[in-house]
This record gives C-alpha cells, sequence and structure tokens, in this order.
C-alpha cells in the first residue's frame, strides 16, 4: 500500500487504485498515527487531539469505531499497543518516511538535486484536506515547517552553486506560500539582484515592507535592510554572515578527548588548520560537523562548507562572500585571500584528497580556522595539526547506538547491543545504519539482528540502508589505490584470519618484495593501520570487504597459493626455533593459521607448537591445537599423525586434570600404535596410561603399564625411555607409601640421565628425590637435593620447572619450621612472568593456606 500525507490525506492500494478512508475524523486518525509511524499513540492522546481536549462522552466509542473502520482498509498495519495503537509500515509505504529520508541525504550531500526530489513528493499543504476542516492543526504547522525548512536550504544551496536565474521562479512561489519568511524573502532579493534584476529585487522589498506594516506594524528585519541598501549601492551582495554548515549531528557519541585536542589547536593567534583522518565510516565527518557547531559563534564573519568529493568549491564560497559570477576574477585563489583578509571564518573541507586541494581554501584572516576531513594522511599540508580517529571504545559506541536506536531498546538488551557493537567493530557508520534499521524495523529485536550479522558471508550485506553502505563507503578508498600491487595486497591481506600480520607474513602472502612499500601506502588510505612499526592490522569490516573483493578478483587456485606461501613462512619460523617473544606476538595467527591451513600443514603446525604450549600449560589452546590436527589426520587417513595428535590431547587433558578423558585418547592410541607395529610409540603410550591410572589412584593398574612399558624400553634398549619410565615407577611406589622403593627407581633414573647427558632428565629425577625425601620427614636431605635441581634448572634455562621447584622449596621450609613465603613469593613472581598458570594457582593457593595458618 501507499500513503500519502504531504498534501490531502490518501491512501493507494497495491494495484494503484485510491481507496476512500472515511470521513474527516476518521482520517484524522490515520493521519495521526501515519505522522508517528512505529510509535505508540495512547487513547488520551488521540481523543485530546480530535477534539481539541473538548471530547464528548461519546469520544472513546467514537474512537473505537474509526479503528475498527480502519482495520478493513489498511489490515495489520493497525495494531493495538496498550495503552493505545501504533502503524506500522514499510518506509517506502509513507511519503512522510521517504521525504525525510531523502532530505538527511540532501543534508549530508548539499545538493540541489537531492532537496528537490525530496521536495518534489509534496502535494500542497501537509493533510491540505484535514487542514481545511480545521483538523490537527499542530500536526500539519510541524509538517509545514519541514517543508519550509526544506525549501530554504534548498535555495541556500542553489545560490551557493550560483543558479540565481534557475531559482528565481520557485522563490518566488516559495515566497507567495511563505510571505513572513524574512530568510525567503532574502534569497529571492539576493537572486533577482545576481541574476541582473536589482529592480524587481527593490520591488520584492517594497512589496515585503508594505505586507510587514500591514500585517504586524513593523519594518522588515535588519539582515533584509541591509540586503536593500547594498543593493542601492550596487555593491556585491552579502546579506547575513554565510551559514553554510550542514545540520548538527543530532546522535553524536563519545570522542570527548578528540574534541579537546581540536579545542586546543583551534588558537585565535593564527589560522589553524586541522586535519582529521581515519578510515571510511569511521566519523571523521560527524565529528567535524559537531566541532565546527560548538565553536561556530567564536567566527562572527561566518561558516563556509565544501565536499571536495563534489569538485573545487572555491567559485561557490566567491559567491557566498558576496562576488557575482560577472565579478568573479582570474585568480580566484588571490580573491578568496583578499575578501578574508579582515574575516574571521571557520572552514570545513569534507573528503579531501591532497594537501593541495586545501591550500588556496584556507583563509587569511587572524583567528580563521580550517577543519579538514581526509582518509590520506595530508603528510604534506605545512603548519597543520593531525587527528587520527580509530573505533570508538564500547561504552561511547553503545551510546551511539543508543541514541539512533533508543535507549531504551538497547537497555533492555545489552548483551545483544554489545554484540551488534562488536559485529560492527566500533564503526560509527556501521553503528548508525544498525540502529536505523532497528529503527525501520520496529518488530525486529536486537537479538535478531544480532543473528542476522553474526554470518560473515552476510554480514556487509546488512550493514546498508538506503543509500548509506559500510561496502560503498570501503569500496571509495578501494577504488582510490592507484598501484595495481596495492590493491592486490588488500585483497590477499582479507584472507588471513589473524588479529594481525608482520612486514615478512604480508611478503610471503603476496610472494612480491615490495609490499614493505605498498603496506605503507594502504596504511596512508586507512585501508589498513600500522599499530606499531612494522606490525599491521585490518578492522573486521575491511577484512570482510577485502575477502569479497578477493573472491572476486582473484582465483580459487591463487587464493590457495596465497595461504599456503604465509603458512610455509610461519612454519619456516617456527622450525628455526623462534624465541618466546616471537611466539607471543604471533600466537593468535599462528593458531588462526592452524584452522585455515591443509590437512598436512595443520598436523605440521601442531606438532611443531604443542611444545610452547604445553611448556607454558596452556591447556586450552594446546588442546584446541591437537584436535584440528586430530581431524586433519583422520581426513587424511594419517594414523602416525592421528598418534601424535591424540598423543599431545591427551597430554594436555591430563595437564589440565581432565583424565578420563586423557585416557580415552591414550587408549585410542595405544591401539594405533600396536596397529602400526610402532613399539617406541607403544610403550610412551603404555607409560601415559600409566600416570593417568595414578592420578585415578588406581596403583595397580599403574604398575601394570609402567612395567609393561618399562620392558619394552629395556627390550629396545632405549636407556634414556627406561629412565623416564622408571621416574614415573617412582612416583607410583611413593604414592603407596613405598618411599624407598621410590627412591630408589628415581635414583636409577638419575644414574642413566647421567650417563647419557640427559640433563632435563637429571633435572626431573632431583627433583623427585627431593619430593620423596621431604614426605619421608627428611628435611635436611630434601633442601639438599631442591637446590641442586634449583641450580640445574637455572643452568638449562627451564624456568616453569625452576617456578615448581621454588614451590617445592617452600614446602621443605615448611616442613623444617621456618618461614616458606619468600620462596613461595619468588615461585609465585615467576609463573607470572612466563605465564605458567597451573603454577601460579599452586603459588596463590600455598600463600594463601599459609597466612591462613
Amino acid at each position: 500500500m501507499e500513503f500519502r500525507l504531504l498534501g490531502p490525506v490518501e491512501v493507494y492500494a497495491d494495484d494503484g487504485s485510491r481507496l476512500s478512508v472515511g470521513p474527516p475524523k476518521q482520517r484524522a486518525v490515520l493521519a495521526l498515527l501515519l505522522a508517528q509511524a512505529g510509535r505508540v499513540l495512547s487513547v488520551d492522546r488521540l481523543i485530546s487531539v480530535l477534539w481539541d481536549d473538548a471530547p464528548p462522552k461519546t469520544a472513546l466509542k467514537n474512537l473505537q469505531v474509526y479503528v475498527y473502520q480502519l482495520r478493513k482498509i489498511v489490515g495489520r498495519r493497525l495494531l493495538s499497543s496498550p495503552p493505545g495503537y501504533l502503524m506500522s509500515v514499510r518506509p517506502e509505504e509513507l511519503d512522510l518516511v521517504r521525504f525525510s529520508e531523502l532530505l538527511d541525504v540532501a543534508r549530508r550531500e548539499r545538493t540541489p538535486e537531492r532537496y528537490r526530489a525530496a521536495l518534489s513528493l509534496w502535494r500542497g499543504p501537509a493533510l491540505a484536506d484535514l487542514a481545511a476542516s480545521g483538523l490537527l492543526r499542530g500536526v500539519v504547522a510541524q509538517l509545514d515547517e519541514s517543508r519550509l525548512a526544506a525549501r530554504v536550504e534548498c535555495a541556500d544551496v542553489e545560490l551557493e552553486r550560483g543558479r540565481h536565474v534557475e531559482v528565481v521562479a520557485d522563490l518566488g512561489e516559495w515566497v507567495r506560500d511563505h510571505p513572513l519568511n524574512e530568510r525567503l524573502r532574502e534569497q529571492q532579493m539576493i537572486a533577482l539582484h545576481r541574476a541582473g534584476r536589482s529592480a524587481e529585487a527593490l520591488a520584492a522589498y517594497q512589496e515585503c515592507r508594505r505586507l510587514f506594516d500591514d500585517e504586524l506594524g513593523v519594518e522588515p528585519g535588519a539582515s533584509l535592510r541591509r540586503l536593500q541598501a547594498a543593493i542601492l549601492r550596487a555593491k556585491p551582495v552579502v546579506g547575513e554572515p554565510v551559514r553554510q554548515l550542514p545540520p548538527d549531528v543530532v546522535t553524536f557519541a563519545g570522542r570527548t578527548a578528540e574534541m579537546s585536542a581540536l579545542s586546543d589547536q583551534l588558537r585565535a593567534d593564527r589560522v589553524a588548520v586541522c586535519v582529521i583522518t581515519g578510515q571510511a565510516g569511521i566519523g571523521k565527518s560527524a565529528l567535524a560537523v559537531r566541532m565546527a557547531h560548538s565553536v561556530a559563534r567564536d567566527y562572527p564573519d561566518g561558516q563556509l562548507y565544501a565536499d571536495l568529493a563534489e569538485g573545487d568549491p572555491i567559485g561557490r564560497f566567491l559567491r557566498a562572500l558576496g562576488v557575482a559570477d560577472e565579478q568573479a576574477p582570474g585568480d580566484t585563489a588571490a580573491e578568496f585571500r583578499s575578501l578574508t583578509a579582515d574575516r574571521r571564518l571557520l572552514v570545513v573541507l569534507d573528503n579531501v584528497s591532497s594537501a593541495e586541494q586545501v591550500r588556496a581554501l584556507v583563509p587569511t584572516g587572524q583567528g580563521s580556522a580550517v577543519l579538514v576531513t581526509s582518509r590520506r594522511p595530508l603528510a604534506d599540508l605545512a603548519g597543520a595539526s593531525f587527528l587520527r580517529l580509530g573505533a570508538l571504545p564500547m561504552r561511547e559506541a553503545l551510546h551511539l547506538l543508543a541514541g539512533v536506536a533508543g535507549r531504551p531498546r538497547v537497555e533492555a538488551d545489552r548483551a545483544a547491543a554489545t554484540q551488534l557493537v562488536r559485529w560492527c567493530g566500533g564503526l560509527p557508520l556501521a553503528l548508525r545504519i544498525t540502529g536505523a534499521r532497528l529503527v525501520a524495523r520496529p518488530q525486529w529485536t536486537l537479538r535478531a539482528l544480532v543473528g542476522r550479522l553474526a554470518d560473515e558471508r552476510r554480514r556487509l550485506d546488512e550493514l546498508r540502508l538506503g543509500d548509506l553502505a559500510v561496502r560503498t563507503a570501503f569500496a571509495v578508498s578501494y577504488a582510490e589505490l592507484e598501484n595495481s600491487l596495492a590493491a592486490r595486497t588488500f585483497r590477499l591481506l582479507g584472507l588471513v584470519n589473524g588479529s594481525d600480520f608482520s612486514v615478512a607474513s604480508a611478503v610471503a602472502l603476496v610472494d612480491d618484495p615490495d609490499v614493505e612499500d605498498v603496506l605503507v601506502e594502504l596504511a596512508d588510505a586507512h585501508l589498513v593501520e600500522e599499530p606499531e612499526p612494522g606490525r599491521y592490522h585490518l578492522h573486521d569490516l575491511l577484512r570482510l570487504f577485502a575477502r569479497e573483493r578477493c573472491r572476486a578478483e582473484e582465483s580459487s587456485v591463487e587464493r590457495t597459493k596465497a595461504l599456503r606461501r604465509l603458512h610455509e613462512h610461519l612454519l619456516s619460523e617456527l622450525d628455526d626455533g623462534p624465541d618466546d617473544a616471537w611466539l607471543e606476538v604471533e600466537r593468535l595467527n599462528l593458531l588462526a593459521a592452524v584452522r585455515q591451513a591443509e590437512p598436512a600443514t595443520a598436523i605440521a603446525f601442531a606438532q611443531a607448537l604443542s611444545w610452547y604450549f604445553r611448556r607454558r600449560s596452556e591447556v586450552v589452546e594446546w588442546a584446541a591445537l591437537n584436535e584440528i590436527a586430530l581431524s586433519a589426520a583422520r581426513a587424511s587417513g594419517d594414523v602416525r599423525a592421528e598418534v601424535l595428535a591424540l598423543k599431545e590431547l591427551g597430554a594436555a587433558c591430563e595437564r589440565g586434570r581432565r583424565v578420563d578423558e586423557a585416557m580415552e585418547h591414550w587408549t585410542s592410541a595405544l591401539a594405533l600404535s600396536r596397529e602400526l607395529g610402532d613399539r617406541s610409540l607403544e610403550a610412551f603410550m603404555l607409560n601415559n596410561l600409566g600416570i593417568v591410572h595414578w592420578h585415578r589412584r588406581d596403583l595397580a593398574a599403574a604398575l601394570v603399564c609402567l612395567e609393561a612399558s618399562l620392558a619394552l624400553r629395556v627390550d629396545l634398549d632405549d636407556e634414556p625411555g627406561a629412565a623416564k619410565v622408571l621416574t614415573n615407577l617412582g612416583l607410583v611406589r611413593a604414592t603407596g607409601g613405598d618411599l624407598t622403593g621410590a627412591v630408589d627407581c628415581y635414583e636409577r633414573a638419575l644414574s642413566t640421565f647421567r650417563q647419557v647427558g640427559d640433563r632435563s632428565g637429571e633435572l626431573h629425577a632431583l627433583a623427585n628425590i627431593a619430593n620423596a625425601q621431604r614426605d619421608g620427614g627428611e628435611a635436611g636431605l630434601a633442601q639438599a637435593s631442591v637446590e641442586a635441581a634449583l641450580v640445574l634448572a637455572r643452568e638449562l634455562g627451564d624456568r616453569q620447572t625452576e617456578a615448581s621447584l621454588l614451590l617445592d622449596l617452600g614446602k621443605v621450609h615448611e616442613l623444617a619450621g621456618r618461614s616458606p613465603v619468600e620462596a613461595y613469593s619468588a615461585s609465585l613472581e615467576l609463573c607470572r612472568g612466563i605465564g605458567f598458570r597451573w603454577g601460579e594457582q599452586q603459588a596463590v593457593d600455598h600463600l594463601n593456606n599459609f597466612s591462613a595458618d
């Protein structure tokens, strides 16, 4: 259906036929509800407006009849919603909504065509048939004010563009419709004078003067009088100080620090040029407009605004400053400097692409200022200050979403709102679109929109509303890339799921040594970010856009090759034995690579990385890594890789105290080892199962497994392996109370480790001997063994074992009646320093227990 309020109230069916909507008061009910579409109007409010606060006794019954009759026409669009009624219509069904949307676009773009498209929807005064009946006077006045504002703004834009002749006829009509509006009168006189019709402009002033005297008993305002005097003197028409700023951003949120920084730069002792940079959709224009409005009163000679994406505005600026087209000089830049020399102006230049565009538009008057927005750094703009915008933090982003969608709605489901902010990546454009979609679809919940945005493949499709689209904003920046290698690099970076990336990773991905220079170009275009030298990052939504372009412009073969090159590079870095600092920086990228890698590569990653997570006892990542490897091994039929993944997965579960799962994984690994005929792996799995049985306090089963493992090790002439099993046998015997047998096992193992030069094995054997001595109450012997083990741990650089030994030393001190705090505290500090989570918790527990005692 189609509903029309911008003129007589009319309703049209889908087939284009006009529908009768009943008598005036029934039409008034429909108009009231449509004027507030999507909002509940209470019964009391409806009655009050319909009967001018003097309703008859039958008012409620009459209203119910009107609603009943209207429902026959509009169906489910008219809803009962306590305490009243609500009209739910799609934006395209109501001319008032289409007008508002087109007007918003016109105000952003400041083009006459957009304003005229909005005004073309009007068919006469708002609710013309009801106004004639004296109904809804307040609503009519409000709607007609919107039309008047659009006409005034449209005329302003036409005059700025020098379209004086073209706008004269419209202004004549608009003045007849609004004869007491001084701004329209002023625009009419300016248009006539600049069109070479000065006599008519003066006649229009006299007509205005007579009308004001007859109707109001007053003279025209000061602005009109000055304009008349200027025309009489045949000087360029200036009128009131120019006010070209777009409307302020109503739903602006956050940016307090940025506003403060800009304010500091706008000093009265010079011409300040402030450049706001950042990626598309980050809110540069909104910040510039908000800042301009907040300081406009400091620039009494006016404010100029231009979107430089529409071309050079200097001609418009000169006309706004009173220079008619026929008076414009050849050197417009020099004339602009001359005109602004004794004025204090604020100039806002939006969407600047080069410093050259700005230089000719900087006013020369002391205390003037220029606010510039650009997706480029404009580093060659001498004397300028620069402010780089990033994504909104969570609190400010939620505030912006609430400002657009409605605070009660956001507060009612804070968790869903938080997720929406995450999906939008804190990007103001995305948040505004999301909020506007919620307003346009009042039946949607926040959680429903979360569901729609959750699918990465659809997210950019969802982040659009009318002419606003995140994808379109990104596409402009992408299209401006002049370097084909830069465009290809950006596309391929979209393939990578990691959090950030190094130059070396980008070079491998693209397979071009010049990528480092290209990354600088992409950072200048704000298509990538450089949070620290040599490391780069893509905003989540930009990554989705880059991935779209990659799928559209790169073949599947090229995409596969690119990821394969990146993964081979990361694996080669792992093969070189990187330090912990590199691993910590790349850990999220490595885990992301495992998930994206081909099966054989995923297996290689898991085998190369397991030691890192094992040493740090980060069991969640360790387990996740090997679950991927296990799936890859099974998918590719690689039984040996399956055994190794099960071995590591079981170890992660055992370290995480999930012994039942560890037993399940190691039992499967044992069966596969026997299937492979690999007796060494079989011995390894038997040893591990012995440890699981020990954890479960099934000491008999533990001894069976460990003795079987030891027999295999002896049969294989594997002395180091046998020594490791002996260490575990010692643990089982110690748990069973056989401390003498335990120490015997440990000492036999220690002897072997020393013979074969296995200093790590020697270290753990010493630690176990110390524990058995402590459990036997031999504090002196235990302390000597722990201290010897600590010396060895420090020599080896085994900081995790060192942390555990410090815990053991604290326990020995407690046994001897000395304070263990120093040892426990040293262990805690070391655990935190190396990220040893389990050890950190143990140290905290022992410190707390000692304090409690």
